[in-house]
């Protein structure tokens, strides 16, 4: 047992104060002790993980201080985000090889002072006033510590890492009995005859499962509802590169990261029908041999985990995670865009196969993304934004997150801005699939911006006062011209500006 502390506390301890090679701080058994008033933060060097044990003066020897120690991180674990059927897992890991080191990294040093800041200091993060436990003071501080990855300089948060290390380190994997009735299943064996990739063991699990389900006289409405939680479940596993059979307890990450994946959060009676629902499918994989009953029951355990830990106190964690996610998302978007800010390009819109010219001449900021950019676009031609639409250039869509066309290449138009056009080519912005309006779009110059701040696009010059939704596109247009002359009249320019941002505004929030 070795124990290198601060002097505050070695007199209580066995110590041996010999320098750990600096290497070792990387490994997840390497731990580091601070002692501040009443309160003793044992940290994991790797993960930053922090265990709290009250009042470090009442150890006397190594053996109560482990056991304390031991106590705690058992806690930690039952109040963290991960599966209960991995915590003896986990704790085993940790405690395979035990080994408390002196402070000798500032980066080690600095963590800790973060931590003694965060629980004492005046800007606090704990509310001492509702008493709360080690583990849940452990908790708070993992939840709002942030750490760098040097080599990416992203930062991440500690008990992100902490979710991600139980279910990348840890699998509670089943163990069919591999016999010529689940052969089919048998994906990972060492024979190249025999080795199926995870999508067909998938479809191939969802095509015996509707068969189970119809020969049970099941009604054809939970027929649906069993087969489409289990594909989606199926393909939430395939996305971590696991199948239903890797890990058991993949289950319980699926329910309380549901929110996150779905974007939306269903009632009780919804969650109550999904734990129904799963519940047939662990009965189904018992029943072809590929789960255990003691399987089967660490299945069932983590779905009520599951769906428990997303409506409880600790639920504030998983909404913190979904607003990092997205914090984190929307960072890397301005770190891609910046590099664009001081620049201003020149931008023709014109509406396509339609005389006379309607036209468009104006500037935008190089760091407008192309959505702002469509949006923009259409409102400038008097659309009403109540279709759908995509940008083309040659063979790649660029589309909105909710349309997947399938046709070339698609990208997500809100991860481009205008900086990454080809400005010698030309897009075309089509609008509303029935009526197929066509707008053809070209990148005229770019020039420095005098202001580098983000600025509203400006418009130049133009002709003709826009198009009319659900007309039928240019040929209903044309119509409509003959009886109405303003639609082809000169562009009134002070009368653009004063509604051209309301309307770009308008339009944006018809597509959110």
């Amino acid at each position: 047992m070795i124990i290198a502390v601060e002097n505050s506390l070695a007199q209580h301890l066995h110590v041996n104060s010999q320098v750990i090679a600096p290497s070792e701080l990387l490994e997840t058994n390497v731990w580091t002790i601070r002692v501040t008033g009443e309160f003793m933060i044992i940290m994991n060097n790797l993960m930053s993980l922090p265990i709290i044990v009250r009042y470090p003066q009442r150890f006397n020897d190594s053996r109560s201080f482990i056991a304390a120690f031991k106590r705690e991180f058992l806690r930690v674990l039952e109040v963290s985000p991960i599966p209960h059927a991995k915590i003896r897992m986990i704790r085993d890991a940790q405690f395979s090889k035990v080994v408390f080191t002196r402070q000798i990294q500032p980066e080690t040093q600095q963590q800790l002072q973060m931590y003694q800041n965060l629980m004492m200091g005046p800007n606090s993060i704990i509310d001492w006033e509702k008493d709360p436990t080690n583990a849940e003071i452990a908790l708070q501080l993992a939840e709002q510590t942030r750490i760098t990855n040097k080599t990416t300089d992203e930062e991440y948060v500690v008990m992100d890492i902490f979710e991600d290390y139980s279910i990348t380190d840890f699998k509670v994997a089943t163990h069919p009995k591999l016999n010529e009735h689940n052969r089919r299943y048998l994906y990972r064996s060492l024979s190249i005859n025999d080795i199926m990739n995870a999508t067909a063991v998938g479809e191939k699990i969802l095509d015996d499962y509707q068969g189970y389900l119809e020969s049970r006289g099941t009604s054809e409405s939970i027929v649906d509802r069993d087969l489409d939680c289990a594909a989606d479940y199926i393909g939430y596993c395939e996305a971590l590169g696991e199948s239903v059979l890797d890990d058991i307890t993949l289950v319980y990450h699926y329910f309380i990261n549901y929110e996150k994946l779905h974007n939306n959060r269903p009632t009780d009676t919804g969650f109550h029908s999904k734990s129904d629902a799963f519940r047939e499918f662990g009965k189904f994989l018992r029943a072809e041999d590929l789960f255990s009953s003691e399987d089967y029951d660490l299945f069932v355990q983590a779905i009520s985990q599951g769906i428990k830990d997303l409506g409880s106190k600790q639920r504030m964690y998983h909404l913190q995670r979904i607003i990092r996610d997205m914090q984190r998302q929307v960072r890397n978007q301005r770190e891609q865009a910046i590099q664009y800010v001081n620049k201003q390009y020149t931008i023709y819109a014109e509406l396509s196969d339609y005389y006379p010219k309607m036209w468009r001449r104006f500037t935008v900021s190089g760091d407008t993304r192309l959505d702002m950019l469509c949006f923009a676009i259409l409102a400038a031609f008097n659309a009403d934004g109540h279709h759908l639409f995509e940008l083309q250039q040659e063979n790649t869509h660029y589309q909105l997150p909710i349309l997947d066309s399938g046709f070339g290449q698609s990208k997500d138009i809100t991860q481009s801005w205008v900086g990454d056009c080809n400005l010698t080519q030309e897009y075309n912005l089509i609008y509303d699939f029935g009526d197929m309006w066509n707008f053809k779009i070209k990148f005229e110059e770019v020039k420095p911006k005098r202001l580098p701040a983000h600025t509203s696009p400006k418009i130049i010059s133009g002709f003709g006062n826009g198009i009319l939704d659900d007309i039928g596109g240019v040929k209903g247009l044309t119509q409509a011209a003959k009886d109405d002359p303003d639609i082809n009249a000169p562009l009134n320019i002070p009368k653009f500006k004063n509604r051209w941002s309301r309307q770009i505004e308008k339009i944006r929030r018809s597509y959110e």
